[in-house]
């Protein structure tokens, strides 16, 4: 039997400016150009939109997709990042031992003691607004940890 659904959709349109500025450092030169930007009316419409996704949902016909009390957690395939790739990695101590990627892109680092090994790894087509970074390293102990920054990522760790 259906039911009445209330649901929130969007697109992210894209507007752009292009300035030039001065600057010592990039860390500088960011800020000034927004307000370089902000203070000129160089902001256009880059043509460039992404596909539908939901940002909120609630049960009921006229309700409130917003309200904490009614609003329902969106499932990931159907958000603005989408679904996360999955991760599995085997033989950690191994850098590049073993590796598998299924369903996106992730940045993948293996840290030890002799240093860092950097590899994107993909299984397209993969969200563009989820790039995860992945760090794979050894404890004191020698147990794999994983960290996960700048996106979201399912990931195993099978230690041999």
């Amino acid at each position: 039997m259906t039911k009445p659904w209330t649901l929130q959709l969007a697109y992210a349109a894209y507007f752009g400016a292009t300035v030039t500025v001065e600057a010592e450092t990039l860390e500088d030169a960011i800020p000034a150009a927004i307000r370089c930007a902000d203070d000129n009316e160089r902001w256009k419409d880059t043509d460039h939109v992404t596909d539908p996704f939901c940002v909120a949902a609630c049960e009921g016909a006229g309700g409130d997709p917003w309200n904490s009390e009614t609003s329902l957690p969106i499932p990931d395939r159907f958000a603005e990042r989408g679904e996360p790739p999955i991760v599995m990695v085997t033989d950690p101590a191994k850098p590049g031992g073993g590796i598998e990627v299924v369903r996106g892109r992730v940045l993948l680092r293996f840290r030890d003691d002799a240093g860092t090994v950097t590899a994107e790894v993909s299984d397209p087509p993969h969200p563009p607004a989820n790039k995860p970074h992945v760090t794979v390293s050894l404890d004191a102990l020698g147990k794999p940890h994983a960290e996960v920054r700048h996106g979201s990522a399912v990931v195993h760790i099978l230690d041999r």
